[in-house]
């Protein structure tokens, strides 16, 4: 097994993502979802801090504490575990779980960007994908960061322009919502809200215009979590209203995200009493 030298230590942030468009398309074989999707980086991130040794310390710095369970089962310790390498890391968590943010995740890749670097492992930054994907599709993407258009399990990645400049509010609800009951919600009620809607996200991209960009935001997922928790309908309005030029559920929630072209602290302000309420921007690659 590789371990790090005495002196080395090294700091990677792991940003938060939000899909801009997210078509369930059917299942594949294993059980897995087929989807088409566009992940873009939010510049909003944990960061990750490698050093030597082993072990696994998590510095939450979300509202109302984290729980992510046994550390064998993260997904940061998986990734070194995929590796075959011993670091210690020590996680400082902004991203809330249960978000739809794709926090883990984040962290897995920057474990695995971060002890690629740190212990000279020679990977390329394909394959590294390739081992992110193997631990999830969000992982993979984590290694490319910026925005991407995902297929398959959203691990299929595509380069795709920019987003716009503009502003992104997040409102974390006052409750998380799990990723297998609302794929399961899903299954018993598969209706695409959201066809072509990947197609058009790729052209505003492409055409460098927030309007489309706002007119093309869809998630086939957003109906069955809002029957799982019906009070996301009601601060997704409180979102538009607010302001926001459109509104979006992230992945699988529970996090909404809202796009506008300015002013985004003045409607985090309205949104204060409802939820946690982050402003933020989208940002580039590593």
């Amino acid at each position: 097994m590789k371990r790090a030298s005495n002196l080395a230590v090294l700091t990677v942030e792991a940003p938060a993502k939000v899909n801009l468009a997210l078509e369930v398309l059917g299942l594949l074989p294993g059980g897995y979802h087929r989807l088409d999707t566009v992940f873009a980086w939010l510049d909003w991130h944990d960061k990750v801090e490698l050093s030597p040794g082993s072990g696994l310390e998590v510095v939450s710095e979300v509202e109302g504490g984290l729980s992510l369970g046994p550390p064998e089962e993260n997904l940061a310790v998986r990734a070194l575990n995929r590796l075959g390498v011993e670091l210690r890391v020590r996680l400082f968590k902004r991203i809330p779980a249960g978000a739809g943010l794709g926090g883990g995740s984040a962290d897995a890749a920057a474990v695995l960007v971060g002890a690629n670097e740190l212990l000279s492992l020679g990977y390329s930054p394909a394959e590294l994908e390739r081992i992110g994907a193997e631990l999830g599709a969000d992982v993979a993407f984590g290694i490319r960061g910026g925005a991407a258009r995902g297929q398959g399990r959203g691990d299929l990645l595509q380069a795709v322009a920019a987003p716009p400049a503009c502003e992104v509010v997040v409102l974390q609800p006052p409750f998380a919502l799990a990723t297998g009951p609302v794929y399961r919600a899903w299954d018993e009620q598969p209706a695409r809200v959201a066809p072509g809607a990947t197609e058009r996200v790729v052209r505003a991209l492409e055409q460098g215009d927030l309007a489309a960009l706002v007119a093309g935001l869809a998630n086939d997922l957003e109906p069955p979590a809002t029957r799982l928790e019906p009070r996301l309908a009601r601060l997704r309005q409180a979102m538009l209203e607010a302001g926001c030029q459109g509104v979006l559920l992230s992945g699988s929630g529970s996090c909404l995200f809202g796009l506008l072209s300015s002013g985004g602290a003045a409607v985090a302000r309205r949104l204060t009493g409802l939820a946690r309420v982050t402003c933020t921007r989208f940002r580039g690659p590593r």
